[in-house]
């Protein structure tokens, strides 16, 4: 589409600034009036002053629903809903529920289910349907209308011509940080409306906004906006761009960015237990890979963001760390361990810790499945997971069994030892002298398999590193490629980049 909305547009904005129960949000009062502002301003889009209904500080679901269904009835070009406050989970589905003055969070019945509007939306005639949410779990919107059938969504939104643009993932809470005018996700939305994207067209669509607010906040710490798509409603334009003819082309190699992902890396050198041989290389192995994972030229993490793990004493102290990564990582959790492994009975692997004992290892040592259950609970969209074990194979088999995208690269296969090669891991040599050299005549940037490809032994003198993927996601770049001879022009499918 390429005209703005007309006439026939309509907007709803709805904010709750203040509550009985719940903190206060000042916010949501500034948040409408900003919108309002861009919507209403003709030099940045054509609603006009009274098609655009400001909801101040509803009391109850009347207070919403009633204008909003006079809006959707009148709506035939474009409908806008926009609500700032906050957001609550209620229900054996934890639907997702708007919440007005008198809320209280174990009374679901005071807060307006976000069903009641889907509702209304799905009824009207308006050619574009426009949902933006600023609040708590917000995403819960559409990723309910993506997935599940079951949940509430699905059948509501499923509509022609619907965008829905949510501040936060249906898990995580939206910030709006103390003395600023407007909430997080709302400053950086109204930024865009009002500074233009250079490398955009004359008008902003709603996927174009995206897109920049998105690239805005990756530097910050706040949770990342989403998107819901159907029937090309992200194409409808909201705004004329500003920065229209500024356009700087981008750089040929984009710019990885690891301020969303998080890394872990151990090493287990000292065994209490007589039988297990110590392992001083693990340790070597283990700070040499940090120090790969800090250095901007291959990986680039912050030091916050990258723990070192030495000789941790039992399971906890392995799984602990890497429990607060699986939390706090949205693009990428990177794992690494180097040191003893052993099989159950069964067959499955396990990681030794430093109070391992191989006659008690069902309580004493890591099992990989606990790992697998980790890696199943994170938000993270992609996991990898390095290990320099004995029969490091055997990991993918835990890895399967969950849903979550994992790549896993280990020393050797299901059967087969892994070998000390003087003061390191035969299988970490090879890796860091790969990390460290990068791939001549590749691409800027690496994914696994490239990797993998380069540490392969020619002369089989050594076991070959064992490859899996587990999940339905496709091959990325995770790294760079320190080289000094890089195909620059060479396709990249890059996870992290703004």
């Amino acid at each position: 589409m390429t005209r703005l909305p007309n006439a026939a547009a309509r907007a709803v904005l709805i904010g709750t600034a203040t509550y009985r129960v719940f903190d206060e949000i000042p916010h949501s009062y500034n948040n409408i009036r900003g919108l309002a502002g861009v919507l209403t301003d003709p030099e940045l889009s054509s609603f006009t002053t009274e098609h655009v209904r400001l909801i101040d500080d509803p009391a109850t679901p009347a207070d919403i629903m009633q204008p909003l269904k006079q809006a959707a009835e009148d709506a035939e070009d474009i409908l806008l809903v926009y609500y700032s406050g906050h957001g609550q989970l209620s229900g054996e589905n934890s639907e997702l529920h708007l919440t007005l003055t008198g809320s209280e969070p174990e009374a679901p019945w005071s807060s307006l289910p976000f069903s009641y509007v889907a509702d209304i939306i799905k009824q009207s005639e308006a050619s574009t349907k426009i949902v933006v949410l600023d609040c708590c779990y917000s995403g819960r919107a559409h990723s309910d209308l993506m997935s599940d059938p079951s949940h509430l969504v699905k059948d509501q939104l499923a509509v022609e011509g619907l965008y829905c643009l949510t501040s936060a993932p249906k898990d995580r809470r939206s910030k709006a940080p103390d003395g600023d005018t407007y909430s997080a996700f709302t400053q950086y939305l109204l930024d865009t409306l009002n500074d233009g994207i250079p490398a955009a067209g004359p008008l902003l669509r709603m996927a174009d906004i995206y897109g920049d607010v998105r690239k805005r906040m990756r530097a910050t710490k706040f949770p990342l906006p989403e998107q819901c798509n159907k029937k090309e409603g992200g194409d409808f334009p909201l705004a004329r761009n500003r920065a229209y003819g500024a356009f700087q082309p981008e750089p040929a190699v984009p710019e990885l960015d690891f301020s969303r992902s998080r890394a872990v890396v151990i090493g287990c050198a000292t065994y209490h237990e007589d039988g297990l041989t110590p392992l001083p290389s693990s340790r070597n192995d283990a700070l040499a890979i940090h120090r790969a994972l800090l250095d901007a030229t291959i990986f680039g993490f912050a030091p916050e963001h990258c723990s070192l793990v030495l000789d941790p004493a039992t399971p906890a102290d392995l799984f602990g760390p890497v429990g607060d990564a699986a939390d706090d990582a949205e693009d990428l959790l990177f794992v690494y361990y180097s040191g003893h492994s052993a099989l159950s009975h069964s067959g499955a692997l396990a990681l030794l810790t430093c109070g391992s004992r191989m006659d008690r290892l069902s309580y004493t040592a890591a099992p990989a499945s606990v790992l697998a259950g980790i890696l199943g609970e994170s938000r993270a969209r992609e996991h990898v997971v390095i290990a320099d074990v004995c029969y490091g194979g055997r990991l993918s088999d835990a890895f399967s069994a969950t849903a979550a995208d994992v790549y896993t690269l280990c020393s050797a296969d299901r059967n087969r030892n892994a070998f000390v090669a003087g003061d390191h891991g035969a299988f970490t040599a090879k890796l860091l002298k790969t990390l460290q050299a990068g791939i001549p005549g590749a691409a800027a940037h690496l994914n696994l398999i490239d990797i993998f490809s380069a540490m392969q032994n020619s002369d089989g003198s050594e076991p070959a590193p064992f490859l899996s993927l587990s999940g339905t996601s496709k091959i990325r770049c995770l790294l760079r490629n320190s080289s000094d001879e890089i195909n620059t022009s060479a396709h990249h499918s890059c996870l992290m980049t703004g």
